[in-house]
């Protein structure tokens, strides 16, 4: 990649040379970590509840069955797949959350942490917990996968450097 086309790192004196760029690169990055701090929420909650080492998720599952349709995918996903293999799902669901949490923070792999969060939207969404704040984040998450976020602020950026091949820290 030749220096043009070198992605540069985020900096606000950057304003003055310029400011619509900068801008929205700060909006963007601001999203980022609200995300980032949107799954710190789901991985305390889960945490606390014990989704690791008790029945938690199961519950969760069986409650949200209850309120579906039976005829609909999503209660079959959750009858057929989500209850029988809760403890398997639970601890991806927790990790997979972590993960995301991680990733978006600190800016690191982040294009894949956020390819995470739209694959764990999608699964809660079948699951049957879609209404419509998803759709909103998911808009939010493919942001973080399209631009380079981590590279303008993150460890995407060190790393990448020392591993131009990698496809992690693109």
């Amino acid at each position: 990649m030749s220096a043009g086309t070198e992605i540069q790192p985020f900096h606000f004196a950057d304003i003055r040379r310029a400011p619509g760029r900068t801008i929205g690169i700060a909006v963007v990055l601001l999203l980022r970590y609200l995300m980032a701090l949107f799954f710190l929420g789901s991985s305390i909650s889960k945490l606390s509840k014990g989704w690791l080492w008790s029945d938690s998720a199961r519950t969760v599952f069986q409650s949200r069955l209850a309120e579906l349709d039976p005829a609909t995918f999503g209660a079959k996903f959750l009858s057929q797949f989500a209850i029988p293999w809760y403890p398997l799902i639970a601890w991806v669901v927790t990790l997979s959350v972590i993960t995301v949490t991680i990733s978006l923070a600190l800016g690191l792999a982040t294009r894949w942490g956020a390819a995470l969060a739209v694959w764990l939207m999608v699964m809660f969404a079948i699951g049957g917990y879609y209404d419509a704040s998803l759709l909103p984040l998911w808009a939010i998450a493919a942001l973080f996968v399209i631009f380079p976020t981590g590279r303008w602020f993150g460890l995407d950026r060190r790393l990448h450097a020392r591993h131009p091949a990698s496809p992690w820290f693109r």
